[in-house]
């Protein structure tokens, strides 16, 4: 019997390259895990202590390295699969580091404020309902996050300081 030269070539393309892509996908979903695994072990609170904030700022430090892990995953994943595929990812690493080049340029201060931001929650240098004086402003704190931190100063007023400009407290 002839088979067709078109099963022949689907056939022999599923066992060489479909089966690389196959590992590659494979390989993702179990670091995916693993990161999920890692990052609740390296960040590890008991669930049942009484610090509600110890708690908010593992969980915030948590989803940060989950998330970030998980992108950089999915990047190498997506490199290897489309390299598999026969495109050439040589400028698309390229255009890609021309735009995260000018988004760096563009987005310099929120790059900062996060930064700034995620040594603020590890290293628990403010809390909620702590009473500071921030730059200058003075108040109650009312939120921090990985973007700001929210005062309220005795005359009722909020302020929004954002975490790359804190440069005393």
């Amino acid at each position: 019997m002839n088979v067709p030269q078109f099963v022949t070539d689907v056939g022999e393309w599923v066992t060489t390259t479909g089966l690389q892509i196959l590992l590659v996908l494979v390989l993702m979903a179990v670091s995916l895990k693993a990161v999920d695994i890692l990052s609740e072990k390296l960040l590890n609170v008991k669930k049942d202590t009484d610090d509600v904030e110890l708690q908010k700022r593992a969980e915030t430090l948590r989803s940060i390295v989950r998330s970030t892990l998980s992108i950089v995953i999915f990047v190498v994943a997506g490199m290897m699969i489309l390299e598999k595929l026969g495109i050439a990812i040589g400028p698309i690493l390229g255009a890609a580091g021309i735009i995260g080049l000018a988004v760096g340029f563009g987005a310099q201060k929120l790059v900062e404020d996060i930064i700034s931001g995620f040594f603020i929650l590890l290293e628990d240098q403010v809390r909620i309902n702590d009473v500071v004086v921030i730059n200058g402003t003075g108040g109650l704190v009312e939120k921090v996050n990985i973007r700001r931190v929210i005062l309220r100063d005795l005359a009722g007023n909020v302020h929004f300081i954002r975490n790359g400009s804190i440069g005393m407290v």
